[in-house]
């Protein structure tokens, strides 16, 4: 759990007065109502370990369309659950944004209980989910095991700010239940894949699925439900803290520009909560713009990111915050 400087920034900057939400709630998702016909299903403190995605369900006329699936089998088992609390609809289709294990990895719940959905992709994701990017599969288990000890040797520390304490000592208290959570993971690919966009018809409440240019590696995508005017946009926004989701900040920044070119109403990240105005939104563009402008000029002069850090002292701000780690990385190395 490394940090960098201009990731402390960015945190910091976005983090405000919050504090660390470490709840121990079993890490069961919770249904809740976006609109009558829009439901998200996800587990409340989302950013304490274990990291789990949001999933939303969205009603159609003879069916569901599900997008993410939960990131393991116990989840997948949970949130099939909470679905048939929702609705009695079979879910006919099933759409991954993106490639990460915390999004999709409870899809072999959905086809224990649908046989016959259609799981939808990117042509990137699949291939991704199909190759190397999943190998992590193979130690899954033992390297959450390993950030658990990790986490044991922090809360010994004597310096830590009580938040960060908070976050370290809630992965120790859920750790036998992570480990456990991750083992024997089995990636499912998508029966359905496409390049650009894709649409899934209907009368009362057609679904849109649109690839934003690199994000999130090289598969993000966002769903667009118009009839209710709610957008989910994956990991391309995560609240309340941004996770690294384009080769580099100022693409990230375009792809956030393309979002606020949706006329929503109800905007859901990859994970937290619902939003309900463009605040958060503005909020991680005007974020990233400053560390970009704090860091360029540096990284321009071929100053290191540990030598940034020194000159910046971005790291005593915000110390033990890891989400936005790569976004401090892509700054350096990308504008060099």
């Amino acid at each position: 759990m490394k940090t960098t400087c201009a990731a402390s920034l960015a945190a910091l900057l976005l983090l405000g007065s919050t504090s660390a939400r470490a709840d121990i709630d079993g890490f069961a998702p919770q249904p809740e109502t976006v609109t009558p016909r829009v439901h998200l299903i996800h587990r409340p403190g989302s950013t304490d370990a274990p990291d789990e995605g949001n999933s939303v369900v969205i009603e159609q006329s003879k069916g569901l369309v599900v997008v993410d699936a939960g990131g393991a089998s116990p989840i997948g088992r949970s949130v099939v659950r909470e679905i048939r609390k929702i609705s009695r609809k079979p879910v006919k289709y099933l759409i991954y944004t993106h490639d990460h294990g915390d999004h999709n990895l409870g899809a072999g719940a959905f086809l224990k209980a649908w046989p016959h959905i259609t799981i939808i992709s990117t042509d990137a994701t699949s291939d991704d989910m199909g190759g190397a990017p999943m190998d992590y599969l193979k130690t899954y288990s033992r390297d959450y095991a390993g950030e658990i000890d990790f986490a044991k040797q922090q809360l010994e520390r004597a310096d830590l700010l009580p938040e960060v304490r908070a976050g370290w000592q809630q992965l120790v208290d859920a750790g036998k239940n992570i480990v456990n959570r991750y083992r024997n993971m089995k990636a499912y690919l998508a029966t359905l894949t496409f390049s650009d966009r894709l649409s899934i018809p209907d009368d009362e409440t057609p679904v849109e699925v649109l690839y934003l240019e690199h994000a999130d590696r090289n598969g993000g995508v966002v769903v667009w439900a118009p009839t209710e005017k709610v957008l989910y946009t994956g990991d391309i926004l995560v609240e309340p803290l941004p996770s690294a989701a384009a080769p580099n900040p100022a693409s990230w920044i375009q792809v956030l520009d393309r979002v606020a070119a949706y006329d929503f109403a109800y905007l859901i990240p990859g994970h937290g909560e619902v939003q309900k105005d463009r605040a958060y939104l503005n909020k991680t563009k005007a974020t990233l713009a400053k560390v970009i402008d704090e860091v360029t000029p540096l990284a321009k002069k071929g100053v290191a990111l540990a030598d940034t850090c020194k000159q910046t002292d971005f790291k005593s701000l915000t110390e033990g915050l890891s989400r936005l780690s790569h976004t401090g990385q892509a700054i350096v190395q990308g504008t060099s």
